[in-house]
């Protein structure tokens, strides 16, 4: 597996697309075009601008990459723990509105917490060009599947959620290793 192809599954693992589109919408409802592409832009420069300024974000705060990488891990963890126990995105909020976009959908439907720390720890250890690319095919790919909506497949976006947080457990302890093994 090619470096690029591995870092897009890992973002793909840490956006988990399936729990984004699996989030709680109304029954009935169905989001915007406006709403869709506003947050996924929101979630675009937030999670890119990590990216591309993780090492200063780190150098800001005095933390190694090495140790970062321990402490992205263990929240990548518990994210793809809880998306393992839950199934599908958690927020229960209003989505009223094209104040949606900027929450529930960017924030945290999108930019996970899981999301975020790897792109702030993937663009300080492997450059912001290449996990910028893997951050815009990752949530591209969650955009499309909200905007289709699995309707009478909710049981699957739900099972495939599930096992989504199962790869980004895995890929969670590898981040933990590779970083206590680089300390």
């Amino acid at each position: 597996m090619t470096d690029f192809l591995q870092l897009l599954v890992f973002m793909i693992a840490a956006l988990n697309p399936a729990a984004a589109a699996a989030a709680p919408v109304p029954p009935g409802k169905r989001l915007g075009w406006d709403v869709i592409g506003g947050g996924t832009g929101i979630a675009l420069v937030v999670c890119v601008s990590a990216a591309v300024f993780g090492d200063r974000i780190l150098d800001g705060l005095d933390v190694e990459p090495e140790t970062f990488r321990v402490g992205a891990g263990v929240v990548m963890l518990v994210t793809g723990g809880l998306a393992l126990w839950n199934g599908g995105a958690p927020h229960r909020g209003p989505w009223e509105g094209r104040g949606a976009a900027l929450f529930p959908l960017a924030l945290p439907v999108l930019v996970t917490p899981a999301v975020l720390v790897a792109s702030l720890s993937y663009g300080a250890d492997r450059g912001a060009g290449e996990t910028s690319m893997a951050i815009v095919v990752a949530m591209l790919l969650g955009a499309g599947l909200l905007a289709v909506r699995f309707g009478r497949f909710e049981a699957a976006s739900d099972g495939v959620a599930r096992v989504t947080g199962a790869l980004l457990v895995v890929v969670a302890a590898g981040l933990i290793v590779d970083g206590v093994r680089a300390i």
